[in-house]
């Protein structure tokens, strides 16, 4: 069926760019109230936690509703470890804090690992409740990972050793990176 399958292509591109706006509305926002990449941060953990609310709320919801708030989840973790991976965990093992940034990389590897089997899960199942286990499993730990890890323990800890200066080139670097990642718009045809 390739209209179907357009029609798809079309509605998961509109979801990645909606994904997106949210996220770079937060970054413009922070960064127009003079905050820094924590400050970049933080906004990026509440809008992907309130994104998981709203898909644990989707019960009731058809597949396509389903499978785009997925998606939606999908790109807003993508955008924001691409900022992450290559800016401050780089910054995390250069200000000695080596064994600290290797964990957050394998908590992200394994983060991508549990997004694709939910996502999975989601499209061999269509309307059973299959998906859901999954979802929880990579919520929990993304949480964990957000707000235990970096938020409550290792990012204020970075904040605290860098001086003004490596703080400032930080948080533009992490607008910079965010910035990069694009949504996949859907191929004509």
């Amino acid at each position: 069926m390739p209209t179907l399958d357009l029609s798809r292509r079309v509605l998961v591109a509109s979801a990645a760019a909606a994904a997106l706006l949210p996220l770079r509305q937060a970054v413009a926002q922070t960064a127009a109230a003079k905050g820094d990449w924590l400050s970049m941060i933080k906004a990026h953990h509440a809008l992907i936690a309130k994104s998981f609310d709203e898909l644990m709320a989707s019960e009731k919801r058809t597949y396509l509703q389903r499978d785009r708030l997925i998606r939606a989840i999908g790109y807003q973790l993508t955008a924001h470890s691409v900022a992450e991976e290559n800016v401050i965990y780089p910054a995390l093992a250069m200000a000695g804090m080596t064994s600290e940034s290797d964990k957050l990389y394998l908590d992200q590897a394994h983060a991508k690992v549990m997004n694709a089997q939910m996502e999975m899960a989601t499209r061999a199942n269509r309307e059973g409740k299959d998906w859901m286990a999954p979802a929880k499993s990579l919520q929990a730990a993304v949480l964990k990972h957000a707000k235990e890890d970096e938020e409550g323990n290792i990012y204020p800890k970075l904040q605290q050793k860098l001086d003004a200066a490596m703080n400032k080139m930080l948080t533009a670097d992490y607008q910079r990176e965010f910035a990069s990642v694009k949504p996949v718009r859907a191929a004509a045809g």
